[in-house]
């Protein structure tokens, strides 16, 4: 057959199949619509056909892995505050007292329109702009403290040891919300990076990975500048975030090798991640410990292999999550809704992906496992001990009118005994620095 003929039949044939898809692809969006239409049209009561189409979109993503949805506003609304860590309000970290059916103050961010006001760590907030919270779901009333910057919004609180409330008014601003926190609070309510019993090392926890999280992170090393023996850094319970935050983070103690490889469909390199050549943030000589447990995945994973394959850093605590894939999030409707989708896997610098699949078993490679000697597992009822001891510790008590309100009312046996409560793996953890010194 001759050359050009061969040449003209590859051509048709790939225009062909290009047609093909073509046609395929509008023959199923025809459907899509033609089903939407369908319901609207003849369904026995009316359906909003927003609802049809949020429906629907979560129906296109069930097929897909565990970790790829559908996100529908507001939750949208909700998920990008929480990645992009500023939103407009007044800045309070609150609870939900089941008992009572009342919304705690458990602590006003520093420097933020309620710690300014004179909010105080244990307020209970008995109305929003006048409206009592008698029954109202805890959900709504916390979105009603957000607003659009330069928003005022009244708050109605019992302060402790007061037996009348009071109308405390403030004017919203953007709030940066804190992925990077210290073990407790100093002057002005300004995190403290080093060990509250043990001021030779340093301590920083990271609760997720946002858009400020390396700035704040890299903040919190320079605060330690090299007055410490050790490092800790807390990643337990971290469940991930946005993997370039972590990458920055990992560069800060490393100036060459790899840090994290992603593939794409078929096993396909999209890019490799190094660590950038030069002085790095840390001195190479200060111990270093990262602390993961069953929750943490994803970023604080790849964050714990990296330090750990580079001999960088000891890993304390328990096996990691399991979650080596990547997602992308493809806005639609002006950016009011999403698709979350997994589009590749990372793999850690020794060649291996660290994703648990649904089939994988306790003996197969995945997730990050402590070093040798220092896997510490916890039942759950000691889980839930170092969660809310650890909450009773981040009450910030520099705010308070009058000192004595700190101490107003009687501490609960429970609240002693988790405020004398050592945290296993963290005196693990201090134990691996301190015995580097020795």
């Amino acid at each position: 057959m001759p050359r050009g003929n061969l040449i003209v039949i590859c051509v048709a044939f790939v225009v062909a199949m290009i047609c093909y898809q073509s046609v395929a692809q509008t023959r199923y969006a025809l459907m899509f619509q033609q089903g939407l239409r369908t319901i609207s049209d003849f369904y026995v009561r009316p359906v909003p056909e927003e609802d049809l189409f949020d429906a629907a979109m979560q129906g296109l993503t069930a097929p897909l892995d565990q970790n790829s949805s559908y996100i529908a506003p507001p939750r949208y609304s909700t998920f990008r505050r929480e990645l992009g860590q500023e939103f407009g309000g007044i800045g309070v970290h609150v609870d939900f007292d089941e008992e009572t059916r009342e919304m705690v103050i458990i602590s006003p961010l520093a420097g933020a329109p309620a710690y300014d006001a004179g909010i105080q760590a244990g307020d209970i907030v008995l109305a929003i702009d006048g409206v009592e919270l008698n029954g109202e779901e805890f959900e709504t009333s916390l979105e009603r403290l957000h607003g659009e910057k330069g928003t005022p919004v009244t708050l109605t609180v019992k302060h402790i040891g007061q037996e009348e409330p009071v109308d405390i008014t403030m004017t919203r601003d953007n709030i940066m919300v804190e992925s990077v926190m210290g073990d407790t609070h100093g002057a002005g309510g300004k995190w403290d990076f080093h060990l509250a019993d043990n001021a030779r090392i340093g301590y920083i926890r990271v609760d997720s990975f946002g858009d400020r999280t390396a700035d704040d992170f890299r903040a919190a090393l320079e605060q330690i500048d090299g007055d410490a023996e050790g490092v800790i850094i807390d990643m337990r319970g971290n469940a991930g975030g946005y993997l370039d935050a972590a990458i920055q983070m990992v560069d800060m103690f490393l100036d060459e090798g790899d840090i994290v490889t992603t593939r794409t469909r078929n096993n396909q390199i999209r890019e490799v991640r190094r660590a950038s050549e030069g002085p790095t943030i840390v001195p190479k000589d200060l111990p270093i410990v990262v602390m993961i447990d069953r929750f943490s995945a994803s970023a604080s994973e790849i964050f714990a292999a990296a330090l750990q394959d580079h001999d960088r850093a000891t890993v304390v605590g328990e096996r990691s999550y399991g979650k080596g894939t990547v997602q992308s999030i493809f806005p639609l409707d002006g950016d009011r809704r999403a698709m979350k989708i997994t589009t590749a896997t990372y793999w850690r610098p020794n060649g291996t992906n660290i994703h648990r699949f649904p089939d994988s078993k306790e003996e197969d490679d995945w997730g990050v496992t402590p070093d040798d000697g220092l896997t510490m597992e916890l039942d759950n009822e000691t889980l839930k001990k170092i969660f809310r001891a650890r909450r009773l510790r981040d009450i910030d008590r520099t705010n308070f009118a009058n000192p004595d309100d700190a101490v107003a009312r009687e501490i609960s046996e429970e609240e002693q005994e988790l405020l004398d409560f050592d945290d296993p793996q963290l005196q693990l953890a201090i134990e691996v620095i301190e015995a580097d010194q020795k």
